[in-house]
């Protein structure tokens, strides 16, 4: 039991370094806007931020795309390329997206495009939607390529917050020593 807490405690200490480190940002230098934004350019969108030269959707611009939805209001705490990358997905026909869940709620979203035949304009944008059951986005620009989806009502890129890792961790072990206590139990007797 003493080996169990300890490992507890140390989950636990792990999990709120990470959640320490995770929050703190320092300002990125963004790139330059390629072409301007507008919510009427995305389906359901509230907000945008963008289009930021280049293709930002990757590991390596992984702090640009933190920046950039931070300064959008959005909360990245817990969140990792590595998670979000797990929710990439490429156009499908002209125009449209199609992640793998329902969208609802509060959703955050960004999306990369080529330069649709307006040289120059390549980029990626960031967007902020208010969803509704919402199957299929829709870019109303051409040229289209990846998206990402950060967030969705109560589905957050797939991945708890780092707190609720380490409750989850607290609870599984707890409830495991409960059971091996139950077993245990009836041998005393």
């Amino acid at each position: 039991m003493k080996k169990f807490v300890g490992a507890a405690v140390a989950a636990l200490g792990f999990v709120a370094m990470s959640a320490a480190a995770g929050s703190a940002s320092a300002v990125v230098t963004m790139p330059e806007i390629a072409l301007a934004c507008d919510v009427g350019q995305v389906t359901g969108a509230t907000a945008c931020s963008g289009w930021y030269k280049g293709n930002l959707l990757n590991n390596e611009n992984w702090d640009k795309q933190v920046q950039a939805l931070t300064d959008m209001g959005f909360d990245t705490t817990g969140l990792t390329w590595q998670l979000v990358d797990q929710t990439k997905i490429g156009r499908i026909g002209d125009h449209d997206y199609d992640f793998d869940a329902l969208l609802n709620g509060e959703t955050w979203i960004a999306i990369h495009r080529g330069n649709g035949g307006i040289k120059g304009s390549e980029g990626t944008g960031f967007f902020k939607l208010n969803a509704d059951n919402l199957d299929l986005i829709t870019l109303s620009l051409k040229g289209g390529s990846d998206a990402v989806l950060y967030s969705t009502g109560s589905i957050s890129s797939a991945v708890p917050e780092p707190s609720t890792w380490g409750m989850m961790i607290v609870g599984f072990g707890l409830a495991g020593a409960a059971m091996r206590r139950r077993r245990e139990a009836p041998a005393l007797a």
